[in-house]
């Protein structure tokens, strides 16, 4: 039996009809890059015992959208900056039930920036206003190729799990996002850094489990980025490990 990845998803209105969804590509590095099957998860807040119990494997998308500031203790946004309360209602939730149960956990972009808010940690809103900070934003009017191709390296910390899952202590990155973590979480360890110092992948200490977040997007076209494929593999073998001994 294949594990079960759970996969979570925005939520989005068109027309008189909200929507909920996970971009293609998140789903298609679980079947390329790992043994698991992705299964999405709605953001509509149901029990998450239901979810857990039969998942072996989480992973926390990217997005569109920004984590309201009230959950890290900031005044509301500007009018147009685009948010999605309920998925932070299931992320800021579902991700504490599921490393109180030491299920692997793989964050990525957003889920990055939520894993450190559900811990306790707080966000720079919009990094390219910070002094001595580059801009990580992508330029929407590139052709997708180059919006995902490599924008900077990231330091990675000596003696890390990240160091010891790639084998480097460099490596080049696609960078496509506006807000990054400011103040980390008391229960998270920093495994990478930008040139600029903006965080770029951090563990969950104490894990029993793979249970890493990454700020940039390891999950585009994944089997083709070595780094990737070894970042997948290591979140495979914890996921076959905690299906195994679930």
């Amino acid at each position: 039996m294949r594990p079960l990845i759970g996969i979570t998803c925005d939520t989005y209105v068109k027309g008189p009809h909200r929507y909920h969804s996970a971009g293609e590509k998140y789903c298609q590095a679980i079947l390329d890059c790992t043994d698991g099957l992705p299964v999405l998860i709605p953001a509509l807040n149901a029990d998450h015992h239901d979810y857990l119990d039969r998942l072996d494997g989480l992973l926390l998308t990217g997005g569109y959208s920004n984590i309201q500031r009230h959950h890290y203790g900031l005044d509301a946004a500007p009018d147009g900056e685009i948010e999605d309360p309920q998925r932070d209602r299931q992320d800021l939730s579902l991700i504490p039930a599921a490393l109180k149960r030491g299920m692997p956990l793989f964050g990525i972009c957003r889920g990055h920036q939520a894993l450190n808010v559900a811990l306790g940690g707080t966000l720079h809103p919009r990094v390219h206003e910070l002094e001595g900070k580059q801009d990580h934003r992508e330029n929407p009017d590139d052709p997708l190729e180059v919006q995902y191709g490599p924008a900077h390296p990231v330091l990675v910390s000596k003696g890390s799990q990240l160091a010891s899952i790639t084998g480097t202590d460099s490596f080049m990155v696609n960078s496509v996002h506006g807000q990054a973590i400011d103040r980390l979480a008391d229960g998270l360890t920093i495994e990478a850094v930008a040139e600029d110092d903006t965080i770029e992948a951090i563990s969950v200490k104490d894990s029993p489990n793979f249970a890493m977040a990454f700020q940039w997007h390891p999950e585009y076209c994944a089997k083709d980025n070595e780094i990737s494929v070894k970042l997948y593999e290591a979140f495979n073998q914890s996921v076959l490990k905690y299906m195994t001994q679930k």
